[in-house]
């Protein structure tokens, strides 16, 4: 049986990118046409970058780690609005390859593997403006189950303990979501995290990389997913969720590789209507 193999975990912090107007065209043109008309119509600058760059670490993906020509990649997406590789094709000697990305706040994260699905999601750790945390519970309880709850509302944690514990297993959730591509559809109470107590709290050791998260769906435990948690910076927190066939657990304590615009302008090239 094919083993497990995650080829990448980027992030790429946008508050660090402050691009001039011409900088910010050129690496607009790298990306499909329809993608640069899709970020052209965003309101706020912040936004187009989050969404611009996560478009560029897909291409950088397949042109630096698997040799594809930057002008020959396209993507295209799901009925659930997951991003795909429909050229080149791919050969059935090729591994399956299978990539997600994720962007909120400062930072865009990528993660890619052979022979398994695999799911990312970053949030930062922030009320909406104008919400009380009171509010912004009372809103989103219903998406977890009466456990993840009685964890995150810990009377012994502060509000601001509270928030950090409900976006951890908020990445949690979306992560698997996201890595099985089925949006929506999706009942989040009946995706169950329990969190492991032979692990430390991400809460009071943000520095830490948990790997003992399991997953339950609808009570019966999925020993087959895995799940890799931690953080970027004080404020956002990141989960990749992957799944491994023959049950064997090969998780490591890798972190997330740090990728400039230097590397996406090193690589990137203006896309060429045929």
């Amino acid at each position: 049986m094919s083993s497990t193999n995650i080829t990448a975990r980027w992030a790429f912090n946008v508050n660090e990118w402050n691009p001039s107007d011409e900088q910010y065209q050129q690496v607009l043109s790298f990306i499909q046409p329809e993608e640069k008309s899709r970020i052209n119509r965003f309101h706020f600058i912040e936004d187009a970058k989050l969404s611009l760059i996560g478009r560029c670490l897909m291409r950088l993906l397949f042109c630096k780690l698997y040799k594809y020509d930057w002008n020959m990649i396209q993507f295209s997406r799901t009925g659930k609005n997951k991003p795909i590789l429909v050229n080149p094709k791919m050969k059935d000697s090729d591994p399956v390859i299978s990539f997600n990305i994720s962007h909120h706040g400062d930072w865009v994260v990528l993660v890619a593997s052979e022979n398994s699905l695999i799911g990312v999601d970053v949030m930062k750790v922030e009320l909406p403006s104008n919400q009380s945390l009171e509010y912004f519970f009372e809103t989103l309880k219903d998406r977890f189950s009466d456990y993840e709850w009685s964890t995150i509302t810990n009377p012994n944690y502060t509000q601001f303990q509270q928030l950090h514990q409900f976006y951890q297993f908020w990445c949690l959730k979306e992560s698997y979501v996201k890595a099985v591509g089925l949006g929506l559809s999706l009942d989040l109470r009946s995706i169950e995290f329990h969190l492991s107590n032979e692990e430390p709290n991400l809460i009071e050791n943000p520095q830490i990389i948990k790997t003992k998260t399991q997953l339950f769906i609808n009570n019966k435990l999925q020993p087959e997913w895995k799940f890799v948690e931690s953080y970027l910076d004080d404020l956002h927190c990141v989960c990749i969720a992957y799944n491994v066939l023959d049950h064997e657990s090969i998780i490591n304590s890798q972190t997330f590789e740090k990728i400039n615009i230097e590397e996406i302008l090193n690589y990137g090239k203006k896309i060429i209507l045929n």
